[in-house]
């Protein structure tokens, strides 16, 4: 169950990596930190995720001078850090499994380019560490970090526990100088962004508590087989006005024959929502057969312990499936649309326009959902195709779907949505603090199919990078509750 899960989510969407020409017997030169992060990753089956972030781009895209009082001093840091590492290059990461319970990985580390190794030794001695010699390479810890330095090239590393952080830097240098790697892993290193981040499937599989043990042999040889190779790669751009995050799933051909997301070019989704301007939108289309047919084939009890998890009502309509399950009742295509505004306490309630594709074996349920939303819907309809229902026939009939600006292909893509924040009083919604950075937020598209997805968010002010957006927002937040300070 716990294998399929982490499968699906992530095929659903996720999450950093960048720059890398790979040909075969290359190795690392020295303050190469993209070569060396590749010889790194080459053959290292502990590594489950990788990438790399244009540090000193985000940080000037948010604008950080301008922060008050704070902008100074981080200014003066960098300034002191820029003159002895290159803060201009990429720095590279890569995340070791197994992942823990709150998700956090066992090791994180980190390789960045050196201006001068003396003067960095110099700098370090002056705040106060304390530098060990280990041959060529110089190591300092602090607590559960460690940094080594050789020649042009630094290594991080991040590890709790009783672990010989030395060894580990030691192991890491040796690994960087090593043959760089190839094919998909060159690719991913090249892809330009931000923020760019890969997941590496096979090796998620592999350090991951799951039960792959229970399966034949065969079977879990053949899950191995398919998901090696297997990447999800995710990048982040922070751009005038808007946000990108894209993902692209770059899965082995036996692991891509295996997807169940469909794709509707004609949005024929869309007539089944009714008409108006919606205000969010919602559309499903998947394989429902294909997709339980992977699920009972390497996890056949995950559909027992998610009906068993919905409750009595979901075990009725389990049996009434039969040996089909899911796709004995669901077609696989729903569809939602919202009117109006989502105010929290008191204000004016939303209106909903909702569609959920049935089978002929599906009917029955949605005789008994008729029955028990009839009060709550002001028109339901059920029919060959499946349920449709509106708490407002004025949104119901038949007509022209309005879409916000953004969303031409919602209902084209398997999974689609958007959202507009157009006319919101965000104090009405009662957020978190950590939810204000909405407030930036004009809309948010998403669509998502077998090959990867993507999400957009357009920021109100069109002229500002969205990271300068959102650095206000952080600050107003932090200097009220500080007090204006």
């Amino acid at each position: 169950m716990k294998k399929i899960t982490l499968l699906l989510k992530i095929n659903a969407v996720a999450f950093l990596s960048i720059l890398l020409v790979a040909c075969s017997g290359q190795t690392a030169e020295d303050g190469d930190n993209k070569l060396a992060m590749s010889a790194f990753l080459n053959g290292n089956e502990e590594v489950i995720a990788f990438g790399a972030t244009k540090l000193k781009d985000v940080l000037e895209k948010s604008d950080y001078k301008s922060i008050p009082n704070f902008g100074e001093i981080i200014e003066g840091e960098l300034s002191s850090w820029n003159s002895l590492l290159d803060l201009d290059a990429p720095v590279y990461y890569a995340l070791e499994g197994p992942l823990d319970r709150d998700g956090a990985p066992t090791a994180i580390y980190a390789f960045v380019k050196v201006k001068s190794p003396d003067s960095l030794e110099s700098e370090l001695v002056h705040r106060g560490y304390e530098i060990e010699k280990h041959g060529e390479i110089n190591i300092f810890q602090d607590e559960d970090v460690a940094v080594g330095f050789k020649g042009h090239m630094a290594i991080l590393l991040a590890q709790g526990g009783d672990v010989d952080h030395v060894k580990l830097i030691k192991d890491a240098f040796s690994a960087s100088e090593g043959e760089v790697s190839e094919g998909t892993v060159s690719e991913i290193l090249d892809t330009e962004g931000d923020i760019v981040f890969a997941m590496n499937i096979e090796n998620i599989y592999a350090t991951s508590d799951t039960d792959l043990a229970d399966l034949s042999k065969d079977k879990q040889d053949e899950l191995k087989e398919m998901v090696a190779g297997s990447y999800v790669q995710t990048s982040f751009k922070f751009e005038n006005g808007a946000a990108i995050i894209e993902t692209k799933n770059l899965f082995s051909d036996a692991l891509m024959e295996r997807m169940f997301i469909n794709e509707d070019p004609g949005a024929t989704m869309i007539a089944t929502l009714g008409h108006g301007e919606p205000r969010l939108g919602i559309s499903v289309n998947i394989d429902l057969k294909k997709m339980q047919s992977f699920v009972d084939e390497f996890s056949p009890n995950a559909l027992d312990e998610l009906t068993n998890a919905m409750g009595p009502a979901a075990s009725m309509a389990m049996m009434t499936a039969g040996a089909d399950g899911l796709s004995g009742i669901f077609t696989g295509k729903f569809g939602l649309v919202m009117f109006g505004d989502l105010d929290s306490y008191g204000g004016a309630q939303p209106d909903f326009n909702f569609f959920v594709g049935l089978t002929s074996s599906g009917a029955s349920l949605g005789k008994m959902a008729k029955e028990f939303l009839g009060g709550e819907m002001a028109l339901m309809t059920l029919d060959s195709d499946g349920l449709s229902a509106s708490t407002n026939a004025s949104y119901a009939s038949s007509g022209r779907m309005d879409l916000p600006a953004g969303c031409e292909n919602f209902g084209k893509t398997g999974i689609s949505g958007f959202f507009s924040f157009d006319g919101i009083d965000i104090d009405d919604l009662d957020l978190d603090d950590e939810a204000n950075f909405l407030r930036i937020v004009d809309y948010v598209t998403f669509e998502y199919g077998n090959e990867g997805g993507r999400i957009y968010i357009k920021a109100k002010k069109g002229q500002e990078n969205v990271l300068k957006q959102i650095m206000t927002v952080a600050v107003e937040e932090l200097a009220s509750g500080m007090g204006g300070f």
